[in-house]
C-alpha cells in the first residue's frame, strides 16, 4: 500500500509546486479574464471589443493598454486603488465623457493617452489627482471649449498633445499649471501641439505664461493674420526655434507652417515671415464706383484700455522734514512689467522655488494743495526709486497694513526720511521690500501717476499649487458669435454677449457715446435695457445709435471685452449726391440673378444686403428661397421676379469700420416668351363656381337660328384640325379636348382649367352620324380655335357652299336637323402675341342629343353657382411652337362682311346636290411651313381606320 499512494503524493506535490509559481510570476489578484497579463505589472487589453473598463484589475499593476475597443464610459469606480499605474492608454475608444475625480486614486500616473475619442469638454475637476502626470495626449477628439484650471495644479506636466480638435478659442491662461502670488499664473509646459483645430487667433499671454516651451505646433488651422496677432512676430524673435512646422514631403517646400486664411490679400501667407500686422476698415470695390474712400486705420479701442484695476491703496507719506500727504490711490498692473524664474526642486519633485518681480501703476486722484505737499515730499525721487523697508504690522483686521521706512544704506545719496503706512487690496502688493517711484512725465496736477515695484522668493508644493482658486472670465467669441450687426432705421437690435466665469462677474456695456451702462440696466423711455446675463437690446433704433459697442466682463484679477459694430442705414436706397451707388443692374425676370460685393479691409469684413422691402440678409440670418448669401459676399436672387425691381445694398463690416455701396436692379419680362409654362396637370376647383349658367330665351331661340351652320362647320372642322394635327406630329385632338379649349356650354366653366389639356392620342376620324360625331358636335366656344395657314386664297365661298351641301346629304338619314337660316354664327377670335386674330367655327350639339354629354360634363362639379364669366384662353394654352407662328393674310370673312350671307344663299339652294367630296387644300396654295401636302378626303365611308402616324411625303 505504501507503493501505490507514492504516486498521488507526487502529484499532490506537483500541484503544489504549480500554484506556488503562478502565485509568484503574478502577486496580487488575478489577470482580467479578457486581458493578457504576460509581464509583471502589465495588463494587455486591445482589440478585445470592450464596452467598459474590466472588473478585476489587480491593484499592483503599473502599465495598463486598453486601446482600440468600443468603451464609451468611465465610472467614478473603474480605477479605484490603482495608485501604482503609472502609464494608462485609452486610444482608438468611443469615451464621450469623464466623470469628475475618476483619476482620483492615480497619483502615480505620468503618461495618460486618450487619443482618437470623442470628448468635447475638459472641466475643471476632469483631471483631479493626476499630480505626478507628465505626458497628456487628447489629440483627435471632438473638444471645443478648455476650462482655464482644467490644468491647475498638474505642475510636472511638459508634454500636451491637442491636434486635431475643435478649439476656437482659448482662455490667455488656459495652460496655466500654477500661479505665483495668486495671481501671476504660469505654466511648465514644454511641448505643445495645437495643430489641426480652429483657431483664428490667441491671446499673447498664452504664450508668455509658458517661457519654457521648445515646441508648438500650430499648423492647420484658419489663423486671421490682423492687428490681433500683432505681436506673434516679435515672441517668435524672441523664442528662435520653438514654433515647428510639419515635415511632408506632399506639402510645397517639405513643410507645412501656419498660414494665413484672412485677409484674403493674405490668404496663404506663412504667419512667422509677416511682421506687421494691422487693422483697417473694409471698402467696397467697385469699378463703376465714382469715388474710393481711403482706407481708414482701426477705430477699436485696444483691450488693455478696459483692464480694470486690480485693487486699490490709502498711502500715507511723511519725512523728516515735516512734509505729510495721503493718496488714495488705484492699483493698476502694467503690461509685461513681471519677471518670473523658477525651479524645481530635485529630480522627479513636483514642488517649485520661484523668484518674481513686479511692478504696479499707482493712478492717485489730486487737488493743487495735495500736489504742491507732494511734490516737496516726493520730488527727489523722480529719477530714482525710494528704497522702502517693511517694519511692523499696524493693523490685521478688517483690512491687513504694514508701515514701511526709508534704507538709508541704499539711500544715502538721497536720503529724506521717507516713511509710509500702506494698506492695499491685494496684499501681495505689500512685500517685505518695495520701491516708489514718481512717473514725472505722466503726472499732472489732477492725476499723479506713482510707479510700485517689488521682489520675492516664493515655494510652491504640489498641494498648494492645486488648491489654489484663481478668478478667471471670458467672453465667447466664436464662429456663431454675431459682432457686427445691420438694421434699418425703426427696427429692434439684440447684441448677445455670452460671458462664462468662475464667479460671479460683472458686466458693463460702454456705449458710442463713451457712457457706460451696467447689467442689469432698463434705460428711463424703456428704449435700451441691459439683462442680467449681459444681453443688450435696442427698440426702434435710430440712426444716431450706430457705431462701436463693447461688451467688459470683469472680476478680480481677469478681465474680458468683445467689441460690436452697429450699423443703422435709412434703407436701401443710396444717400443723397449720388455717392455710394454703383452702376444700374438689368436682367430678365424668372433668371438666375447675381449681385457682386467684393471688399478689401484687415480682417476680412462680412457682408450684409439691405433688400428694397428693408429686410437684411446677412451670414448669420435664415436663408431664405429668395435671396440667397453666397460666400464671397454676393447676392444671389435665385428667380428673379419683376416685383424685385429696386435698389440693394450691400454692407461691408467688421469691428474696425464699415462701407455702403447700393445697386439699382431692373428686371423685365422677355419679349414673345411667357412668364411660365402652364399647369401639367388639372388644377382644383376649389372656391371656383362651375355651374353651366342655363340658356335665356333670346340665347335659345338664337342658337336654334345658328344649329343649321353650325353643325355643318363642326364636320369640317373637325377634319381640318385632324389635318393640321397630322402635320405637326400625328396627334389628333379629341372632341372633348376642344371642348375644354372651347369651354363649357353656355359660356360657363372653370378658369383655372382652361389652361390643362390632355396629352395627345393616335385617333381614327369620326364618321358621320357615329356616335363620336355627336359628342364631336359640341356648341361654339367662348373663344375661337387658333387657324393656321388661312388666306383669301384658301377659302371659296362657292366651294364652300358645295361642301357644306354634301355633308348635310351624309348626315340626312341619321340626324334630323332644323331648317337653315341665314343668320350669320357669331365669330370669336384667340389672340396671342404677335399673331393675327383668326375665325375658329365650332357646332352645337341639338339639345335632345346633347342631354348625355351635358350631364357627363355637370357630374364633374360639385357646386352649381347661378353663372360664370365665360372663359378666355391665355397664350399659355398652347405650346410655344403654336404661340409664335404669325399668319399675316387677312381673313375674308373679316374683310368681307358680304360673302358670309353668299355663302348662306349658295348652301341653301345646293341641299339636294349630290357630289363627290372635295378636298379643302389646292395644291397650288400649300402651306408654307410644309412644302407639299397630298389633298385630304373628308370622312370616306370606305375608309374606316387610316393611319395618322405616317407623315405625308416632304
Amino acid at each position: 500500500m505504501m507503493r501505490t499512494g507514492r504516486p498521488a503524493d507526487r502529484v499532490q506535490l506537483l500541484l503544489l509546486l504549480a500554484q506556488l509559481v503562478l502565485m509568484l510570476s503574478r502577486p496580487g489578484e488575478a489577470c482580467p479574464r479578457p486581458c493578457s497579463c504576460q509581464q509583471p505589472g502589465e495588463v494587455h487589453c486591445t482589440f478585445r471589443s470592450l464596452m467598459a473598463i474590466p472588473a478585476g484589475i489587480p491593484r499592483q499593476v503599473e502599465r495598463m493598454n486598453l486601446g482600440f475597443n468600443s468603451i464609451s464610459r468611465i465610472t467614478d469606480s473603474s480605477l479605484v486603488g490603482l495608485r501604482k499605474l503609472d502609464l494608462l492608454m485609452m486610444h482608438g475608444n468611443d469615451i464621450h465623457n469623464i466623470p469628475d475625480g475618476a483619476f482620483r486614486d492615480l497619483s502615480s500616473l505620468q503618461m495618460l493617452k486618450l487619443s482618437y475619442n470623442k470628448l468635447r469638454e475638459l472641466r475643471r475637476a476632469t483631471l483631479w489627482g493626476l499630480w505626478s502626470l507628465t505626458r497628456l495626449h487628447l489629440d483627435h477628439n471632438r473638444l471645443e471649449t478648455l476650462h482655464p484650471d482644467a490644468f491647475q495644479g498638474l505642475t510636472g506636466l511638459r508634454l500636451l498633445q491637442l491636434e486635431g480638435n475643435r478649439l476656437q478659442q482659448l482662455h490667455p491662461h488656459a495652460l496655466c499649471t500654477f500661479s505665483l502670488l495668486g495671481h501671476f499664473p504660469f505654466s511648465t509646459l514644454r511641448h505643445l501641439h495645437l495643430a489641426d483645430n480652429a483657431l483664428r487667433g490667441v491671446s499673447p499671454e498664452l504664450l508668455r505664461g509658458a517661457p519654457l516651451l521648445e515646441t508648438l505646433t500650430l499648423h492647420g488651422n484658419p489663423w486671421s493674420c490682423d492687428c490681433g496677432m500683432r505681436w506673434f512676430g516679435a515672441w517668435n524673435q524672441r523664442a528662435s526655434g520653438v514654433l515647428k512646422c510639419k515635415k511632408d514631403r506632399a506639402y510645397e517646400g517639405g513643410q507645412l507652417c501656419p498660414l494665413c486664411s484672412s485677409p484674403t490679400s493674405l490668404q496663404q501667407k506663412e504667419l512667422q515671415q509677416l511682421d506687421d500686422l494691422t487693422c483697417s476698415a473694409p471698402v467696397i470695390i467697385s469699378a463703376q464706383r465714382s469715388s474710393m474712400p481711403e482706407d481708414t486705420d482701426s477705430e477699436v479701442t485696444p483691450p488693455e484700455e478696459f483692464r480694470p484695476a486690480l485693487g486699490n491703496v490709502s498711502l500715507g507719506l511723511t519725512d523728516e522734514h515735516g512734509n505729510k500727504v495721503n493718496l488714495e490711490c488705484s492699483v493698476r498692473e502694467m503690461d509685461g512689467s513681471t519677471r518670473v524664474s523658477w525651479a524645481q526642486l530635485g529630480p522627479g519633485s513636483s514642488s517649485i522655488s520661484a523668484n518674481v518681480s513686479f511692478s504696479v501703476d499707482l493712478e492717485c486722484p489730486m487737488d493743487r494743495g495735495n500736489y504742491e505737499r507732494l511734490w516737496r515730499l516726493i520730488a527727489y525721487y523722480s529719477d530714482v526709486p525710494a528704497h522702502l523697508q517693511r517694519e511692523v504690522m499696524l493693523e490685521k483686521e478688517p483690512n491687513l497694513s504694514y508701515r514701511y521706512r526709508q534704507d538709508p544704506e541704499r539711500d544715502a545719496l538721497y536720503f529724506t526720511g521717507v516713511r509710509a503706512s500702506v494698506k492695499a487690496r491685494p496684499s501681495w502688493v505689500m512685500q517685505p521690500e518695495m520701491d516708489l517711484q514718481l512717473n514725472r512725465r505722466q503726472s499732472s496736477g489732477k492725476l499723479v501717476r506713482l510707479l510700485l515695484s517689488a521682489r520675492t522668493t516664493q515655494h510652491l508644493e504640489p498641494k498648494e499649487a492645486r488648491d489654489q482658486n484663481r478668478a478667471w472670465v471670458l467672453i465667447q467669441n466664436h464662429n456663431r458669435t454675431r459682432t457686427a450687426v445691420t438694421t434699418v432705421v425703426g427696427q429692434s437690435v439684440v447684441l448677445e454677449c455670452s460671458v462664462t466665469s468662475s464667479g460671479d462677474p460683472a458686466v458693463e456695456w460702454v456705449l458710442p457715446d463713451g457712457s457706460r451702462v451696467a447689467a442689469p440696466h432698463r434705460g428711463a423711455n424703456g428704449r435700451l435695457a441691459v439683462s442680467e446675463s449681459g444681453e443688450l437690446s435696442l427698440r426702434a433704433v435710430e440712426h444716431g445709435d450706430a457705431g462701436l459697442y463693447y461688451c467688459v466682463a470683469h472680476v478680480t484679477g481677469d478681465f474680458s471685452v468683445l467689441p460690436f459694430r452697429l450699423v443703422v442705414e435709412e434703407s436701401s436706397s443710396p444717400p443723397p449726391g449720388g455717392e455710394g451707388v454703383t452702376a444700374p443692374a438689368s436682367g430678365f425676370a424668372a433668371d438666375r440673378v447675381l449681385l457682386p460685393c467684393e471688399a478689401s479691409g484687415s480682417p476680412d469684413a462680412e457682408r450684409h444686403w439691405i433688400m428694397p422691402d428693408g429686410h437684411v440678409v446677412s451670414p448669420h440670418s435664415n436663408a431664405t428661397p429668395r435671396a440667397l448669401l453666397a460666400a464671397n459676399g454676393s447676392l444671389v436672387l435665385p428667380h428673379g421676379q419683376i416685383s424685385d425691381n429696386g435698389y440693394y445694398k450691400c454692407v461691408a463690416l467688421s469691428a474696425h469700420g464699415v462701407d455702403t455701396l447700393a445697386t439699382k436692379l431692373t428686371l423685365s419680362r422677355r419679349q414673345g416668351r411667357p412668364l411660365q409654362r402652364p399647369p401639367v396637370r388639372p388644377q382644383g376647383a376649389k372656391g371656383v363656381s362651375t355651374r353651366v349658367r342655363p340658356k335665356l330665351p333670346q340665347e335659345q331661340t338664337e342658337k336654334r337660328e345658328e344649329e343649321e351652320v353650325e353643325g355643318a362647320s363642326g364636320e369640317e372642322g373637325v377634319q381640318e384640325e385632324v389635318d393640321l394635327s397630322a402635320r405637326r406630329g400625328g396627334e389628333a385632338p379629341s372632341p372633348r379636348r376642344r371642348m375644354m379649349q372651347g369651354g363649357v356650354r353656355g359660356g360657363g366653366g372653370h378658369p383655372s382649367r382652361n389652361s390643362w389639356r390632355r396629352p395627345g392620342m393616335q385617333r381614327k376620324p369620326i364618321r358621320p352620324g357615329s356616335h363620336g360625331a355627336e359628342r364631336g358636335s359640341v356648341e361654339p366656344p367662348s373663344q375661337p380655335r387658333r387657324r393656321v395657314g388661312l388666306s383669301n386664297n384658301q377659302i371659296d365661298p362657292e366651294r364652300w357652299a358645295n361642301i357644306l351641301a354634301k355633308v348635310r346629304d351624309r348626315t340626312k338619314g341619321t340626324t334630323p336637323s332644323p331648317p337653315l337660316t341665314t343668320t350669320e354664327p357669331p365669330l370669336t377670335y384667340k389672340a396671342t402675341a404677335s399673331m393675327t386674330p383668326e375665325p375658329v367655327f365650332t357646332t352645337e350639339l341639338p339639345d335632345e342629343q346633347g342631354e348625355e354629354e351635358e350631364e357627363e360634363e355637370e357630374s364633374d362639379t360639385d357646386t352649381t353657382p347661378q353663372s360664370e364669366p365665360p372663359m378666355t384662353d391665355s397664350p399659355l394654352d398652347y405650346p410655344e411652337e403654336d404661340q409664335f407662328e404669325e399668319t399675316t393674310t387677312p381673313d375674308p370673312i373679316t374683310e368681307s362682311p358680304t360673302a358670309l350671307s353668299t355663302l348662306y344663299t349658295e348652301v341653301q339652294t345646293s341641299e339636294q346636290t349630290t357630289e363627290p367630296p372635295l378636298d379643302l387644300h389646292d395644291p397650288e396654295e400649300e402651306n408654307p411651313d410644309f412644302t407639299t401636302e397630298p389633298p385630304l378626303d373628308l370622312h370616306d365611308p370606305e375608309e374606316e381606320n387610316p393611319d395618322f402616324t405616317t407623315e405625308p411625303p416632304h
